[in-house]
């Protein structure tokens, strides 16, 4: 199988940390408090399992099916997970995309941070029924808005790491394709002793969708929810799975 993120996993975990530490923070404050009587949280996306392992700080003891078709990223997933016993214990891995994953009846949230930009408007309305009909009344659907509206993006520096005596940076553009859709180049530089010994780049097309579109969509499926920070915070309503 082809990995869409051949270049991105070699610099994901350095580069994006700090980043992803503070949208993970953001996510356990989201979390905080749920009843999951017994269900499975459900991880859109896990990556390389930065947000997995926040759900499991938040949510202990509770099983996440961290759920990453990528072949690469799903890699560095399994290191993570197995490099920590509580992890290991309680996330299972599932190596299919979100619609087509074996999921259990009844889960108790839903957490997708950094993925929604790759979910087209029928994949969207797709994801929102699936899980009207799974969660458990009080469940939630957390989910990281990244691409509000479609804009072209002069390039930037976005972070910056040393790892060792070696030295990555992430650099970041984009460009408008249509109302709904972006193609993103990120270009991955790495330096040791002020020298230049990798530069490596690739494009990703995402799909924007801003907090107001998004409640709108999946208030037709049954949900009510409000944005915290970067986030919107989805809420099942009582009429759907009965625990």
């Amino acid at each position: 199988m082809t990995s869409t993120y051949a270049v991105t996993a070699q610099f994901y975990d350095a580069v994006a940390s700090g980043q992803r530490a503070s949208v993970d923070r953001e996510i356990e404050h989201c979390l905080r408090g749920l009843d999951t009587r017994g269900a499975p949280i459900v991880d859109i996306g896990a990556g390389t399992g930065f947000t997995t392992a926040a759900i499991a700080r938040i949510c202990p003891r509770t099983h996440i099916l961290a759920i990453e078709p990528d072949p690469v990223m799903r890699a560095a997933l399994m290191t993570r997970i197995c490099s920590e016993s509580s992890l290991r214990e309680y996330v299972s891995i599932l190596p299919e995309p979100l619609l087509s994953a074996p999921l259990p009846p009844v889960i108790s949230a839903a957490v997708a941070s950094a993925s929604l930009v790759h979910f087209d408007p029928q994949q969207r309305r797709e994801m929102w029924a699936l899980l009207a009909g799974r969660l458990l009344p009080g469940g939630r659907v957390v989910i990281e808005v990244q691409c509000p509206v479609a804009q072209d993006v002069e390039e930037r520096s976005i972070a910056t790491a040393t790892v060792g005596q070696v030295r990555y940076e992430a650099l970041a553009s984009a460009r408008r394709l249509n109302d709904q859709q972006q193609l993103w180049r990120m270009c991955y530089v790495a330096t040791f002793g002020g020298t230049e010994i990798a530069r490596e780049s690739t494009e990703y097309v995402c799909w924007t969708i801003s907090p107001e579109q998004l409640l709108s969509e999946a208030a037709g499926f049954g949900f009510t929810g409000t944005e915290s920070g970067n986030l919107v915070v989805l809420n099942a309503e009582p009429s759907g799975v009965s625990g």
